[in-house]
Formats: structure tokens, sequence, C-alpha cells
């Protein structure tokens, strides 16, 4: 019996940590890498002129920490290092992908011992609220509903006067920021922590470790940290890259004292990438159902049939682990919303917030059109948050009171398709569904592959107006369950 290739520590950190995501148990460390990556100096580079006015080249300094603090002493004050830190750190850099990925992953915590405001303008960039804790004083304050908490640990640039750069900083850290460090290991001791942008030479860092060897000294609970290693090309001699690259060895063996699995990566655009993946394998644990139908007497034939296949729909998601999606669309968003709903009940789950996000649409008074542009927005989030995407029915009453497929599902197609997510129509439900399984199956072949999608056997089958709803349910839910294992 041949044996299976042994997991590396890319394939368990891609496994474990998108299953600690999925169930709201992720934290997230952003280190001096990441601010770099988007053009912010190093910190060599940032006291390189605070070392040649005291005649020192910063580059030759191990601790960083005492050359601010030498110039602090020399000058009689930190107003020359502030005003340094307010000319590199306070301009605004492009916000990289690996920062705009992360206002987009599913973390309620986000630490970093970093001064600039990357976080917080990535945040704000896509409307989501965040509540930043950069003095011991903003941690009384009572958190906002929804809201991730980010923890800038050493301070902000744009509170010079209480950020730590100096020795008698990191060494009064518990007299005047120490509020952080019970939050800190609680964090560590519960939450799975990703540190991005970790480095060697960071001073930083030291700090941070030693929270997690303080309270963990035997069995640390296990984080990750990606990491690039020294490569040839960024030293100007074999020797000294042998000795870099020694040392990096060295220091990753040594991680493992403080529970930090190394994912290494050969290039700093592979973080994006990682970081990437990870949102694709939490989104395919959320299915979004899209449809609708009327309930009035136009549509009232059909109605009994379709509520029947979105309830069945919505319970067996909820009964297999799965996050709900929904935009509640008349009839089968309801219907959706009440089979999960009733999964959640019999199964003893609690956790309705983490698996149900819904995004109602605001409907228009009689007579009135919907706000258009409002209806793109929920319609573009949702295909964002959704790997996978359910098409029941999809009708909507035209003015002349005929019956005609429903554009905004179809609409919905479109975007869960440009979304990259898995789209499974129900084409025996009629409407939009059923003009989406026809356009999948009147693609030729070598289209159809550059969609991911059923097969033509499995959009046939849920195209079959013989089959009941509970076997269609049993048929969409099979290949909903395949694509996740994939």
């Amino acid at each position: 019996m041949a044996l299976r290739p042994k997991l590396t520590n890319r394939d368990i950190f891609l496994k474990e940590y998108s299953e600690a995501l999925a169930d709201d148990t992720a934290a997230i460390f952003v280190g001096a890498g990441v601010s770099m990556a988007a053009g912010y100096p190093s910190w060599k580079a940032l006291l390189r002129d605070i070392g040649q006015e005291l005649g020192v080249d910063s580059g030759d300094v191990s601790d960083l920490a005492a050359l601010a603090q030498w110039h602090i002493r020399q000058s009689a004050g930190a107003t020359r290092i502030r005003q340094v830190l307010r000319e590199e750190i306070g301009v605004e850099k492009p916000i990289p992908p690996t920062v705009e990925i992360i206002a987009r992953l599913p973390i309620r915590h986000i630490w970093t011992t970093n001064y600039d405001r990357l976080i917080e303008r990535a945040f704000s960039g896509i409307g989501r609220p965040l509540d930043v804790i950069s003095a011991a004083s903003d941690i009384a304050l009572k958190p906002r509903a929804g809201a991730v908490r980010l923890y800038k640990m050493h301070g902000s640039v744009d509170r010079l006067d209480d950020v730590v750069i100096s020795t008698d900083d990191y060494e009064l850290f518990r007299s005047r920021r120490g509020a952080f460090l019970p939050l800190l290991h609680a964090h560590l001791a519960s939450l799975s922590l990703l540190f991005v942008g970790l480095s060697l030479t960071d001073p930083n860092v030291r700090h941070v470790l030693s929270s997690i060897r303080e309270n963990f000294s035997e069995a640390p609970p296990e984080h990750f940290a990606i990491v690039r290693p020294p490569h040839q090309n960024d030293f100007d001699s074999k020797e000294q890259f042998e000795a870099r690259l020694t040392q990096h060895k060295l220091w990753a063996d040594d991680l493992q004292r403080y529970g930090l699995r190394v994912v290494e990566i050969d290039r700093y655009d592979e973080v994006p990438e990682l970081l990437t993946e990870l949102e694709r394998r939490v989104a395919k644990r959320r299915v979004w159902v899209s449809g609708s139908w009327p309930v009035g007497e136009e549509g009232a034939t059909r109605a009994e049939f379709i509520h029947e296949v979105a309830q069945g729909i919505g319970a067996a998601l909820g009964t297999a682990g799965y996050t709900l999606v929904s935009g509640a669309g008349l009839l089968v968003g309801s219907a959706a919303l009440s089979g999960f709903l009733s999964s959640l009940q019999k199964t003893g789950s609690w956790d309705l917030e983490r698996r149900l996000i819904a995004r109602p649409f605001p409907q228009a008074l009689r007579d009135q059109e919907p706000n258009a542009a409002q209806w793109q927005l929920l319609r573009t989030e949702l295909g964002r948050l959704s790997g996978i995407a359910v098409f029941i029915g999809g009708m909507k009453v035209h003015a002349d009171g005929a019956l005609v497929p429903a554009n905004g599902v179809l609409a919905e197609f479109d975007i869960a398709r440009a979304s990259g997510s898995f789209v499974l129509p129900i084409g025996a439900t009629g409407g939009a569904a059923s003009l989406i399984a026809e356009r999948l199956l009147s693609m030729p072949a070598s289209h159809r592959v550059e969609i991911a999608c059923p097969t033509v056997a499995q959009l046939r089958r849920l195209s079959n107006e013989k089959l009941s709803a509970s076997e269609l349910v049993a048929t969409a839910m099979e290949i909903v369950l395949k694509h996740a294992r994939l």
C-alpha cells in the first residue's frame, strides 16, 4: 500500500488556519515586512539619519532601540525622532494586496507593532468598521458592534507622543502599556495567530515572542508565521549569504519553542497568493442561495414546489455545517432561511451570528423603482463572500401581469461567475435558474471548463422536472459536498 506524501507546513497551514477562520478562532499579527512591502522604510533605514547625527551607522547596530535611546539622551528629547517618524511613516503609501486581503478576511482581532495606517485605510476603503486601539486607555472603550479590533501595541503615527521606539519604552512597557499584555496572552492561548511580515531583524518581534514564552513554556498553542528565507541576490557576497542563511535556519527552528510553525516562501508576492487561497477556502463553506418567485396568484401553481426546494436546500446546508448567504429574495430567501434555522435548532447549534450572512435588498414603495446602484453593491458583496452560488427559480411579475425571468437573479449569476464561485442552477425550478442551466449546457466544452460549474450530466439531472423536490435537494447537496472536498 502506497504511503501518502507527508504534509508540508504550507499544507498544514492552509488546512488548519482556513478552518480557524471559518470557526471564528483566528487572529493576525502584522509585522514590519508588510509595511516595507508598501514602501515604508525598515527600522535600519528609518534610523539611518538619526545614527548619522550621532556618528553611528545604523547598519552596524543590532539593537536599534538602543540607537534611538542614545539619540534621545544626546538631544535631550524625542522631538527629532518623532519628526522622522512623521516624515517617513506619516505619508500615505499605496495599500499592498496583502493588507487589502487581510481587511476582507473573517477575523475580529488584528495585532501589529507597525506605526503606519495601512490597515485603517484598507478597512475604510471597503467600508468595514474598525476600532483602533493604539493606547492603553483605548482598551477600556466598549467595542462597536461588528467592528474588528486593531491593537497597535507599539502606538500609531497619529499619536507620536505615545509610541514605543527606545530602550526606555521597551523597559517601561508593562507600566505604560501593560494593559495590552493580558489581551495578547489571551489571544495567544485561545486563537490561532498568523504572523505576516515577521522579520529576523525586527526588534519589536522579541517582545511579542517573549509573551508566548512567558505563559506557555512547555506546550505553547500552535500558530503560523509566513517567512521568506534569505536569498543569494540579497547579499554582496556568498559568505554573507551563507552566514545569514545559517542564522535564519537556526532562528526558524527556534520559533518552534513558541509554537510557531514556519511557512517558508520564495517570493514576497506569494503572501497575497497564500491569503487569497485562505479566502477561497473559507468562501467554499459559504453558499449563496439566489432566487425569487411571486407569492401571489400569478405564481401560485409553482410556489409550493419552489418553497420546498429552497427550504430543503437551507436545511441541508445547516445540517452539513455550511454558512448560508442570502439576499432574502422573494419566497426563495425566506424559505431557505426557514430551513436553515430549523436545522440549526435541531442540531443545537447556537453560532447563528457566524453561520448566517444576510443582506436583505431594500424594497421600493408601490409605483417606485428600487435603488439599482444599491442593489448592485449588495449583489457584489454577496458574490465576494461566497464560494458557491445555488440558483432556485427566479421569476417576477411584469408590469403587464405576465411572469418573466428575474433579471436580478441573472445578474447575480454573472457576479458569482466573475467572482470565481461555483455556480449551481437547479434548472427544474424554472425561471432564471432554468435559463442559467440552458446557457451552461449550450456552451462548448472548451468554454464550460473555464467556469466552475456542475458536469453536463449533473446539470441535466438538476433540470429534470420529473424529480421531486427532495431528489433535487439531494442531488444539489451531493454536488456541493463534492466541490468542497476539491
